[in-house]
């Protein structure tokens, strides 16, 4: 009723843009069905057309690309993922990441109605913003716990994302310092060991056993991080 929608929004998509200072840039996108978080349904975004920081830009690009995969999911006969189209779109900020989503909207004939999710000085939801301006939600508190749970389980998805982009490149970074250790191995051995203090607790056996890489490779990399066995 506060957003004048036809049917209550069973199914609704939210989203997210994180990074620092322009650097990793990526977006979250979460979905809620019948009023609960469908974690299965959760979607990752690494910015692609551009980089630094353009929080408008970005949001634009998530949702092109959202469209564009709902149109390939469609011809594949998908019904669910990206070939689902939700009855709402939540997007974290206010008119600006609006304007730059509906000319997107627009473009892929879509119709779904899209709103952005409004914060205070304190980071807590405060409104939604429709084209006409803002909607203040406080007043009614079902509406209001809905939005604020859907706004703060978006933002965490999509800063975790964040962070874990963050952190697995400067692990690439470090381990490409080792003798040996190109894209392709530094990518297996971070996909079968996933943190640094996995890979100094293995002996270089049983990293040459997980991932394939020469036994002397493995060496050097135990070396490297002071575990040499």
């Amino acid at each position: 009723r506060l957003l004048s929608l036809p049917t209550p929004p069973a199914y609704i998509e939210a989203y997210d843009i994180s990074h620092t200072m322009g650097s990793e840039n990526v977006a979250g996108m979460t979905v809620f069905e019948n009023g609960r978080p469908l974690k299965r349904a959760y979607k990752k975004f690494r910015i692609k057309s551009f980089s630094g920081q353009d929080d408008f830009r970005s949001m634009a690009e998530v949702l092109d690309r959202r469209l564009t995969e709902y149109k390939s999911a469609t011809e594949r006969g998908e019904t669910e993922g990206f070939g689902r189209l939700p009855d709402l779109i939540l997007l974290d900020g206010g008119a600006g990441q609006l304007n730059a989503v509906l000319p997107v909207m627009k473009s892929h004939v879509i119709s779904v109605p899209v709103f952005g999710m409004v914060k205070d000085s304190k980071h807590k939801t405060r409104a939604i913003t429709a084209s006409g301006g803002d909607i203040s939600i406080r007043a009614n508190h079902r509406a209001y716990t809905l939005i604020a749970t859907i706004q703060e389980e978006t933002h965490r998805f999509a800063i975790t994302y964040h962070r874990n982009s963050s952190r697995k490149k400067g692990l690439t970074a470090e381990l490409s310092l080792v003798e040996g250790m190109g894209d392709k191995r530094i990518k297996t051995l971070l996909k079968t060991f996933k943190t640094i203090d996995a890979i100094r607790k293995a002996t270089p056996k049983e990293i040459k056993q997980r991932t394939g890489i020469p036994i002397k490779v493995c060496e050097k990399i135990k070396d490297f991080y002071g575990e040499g066995n």
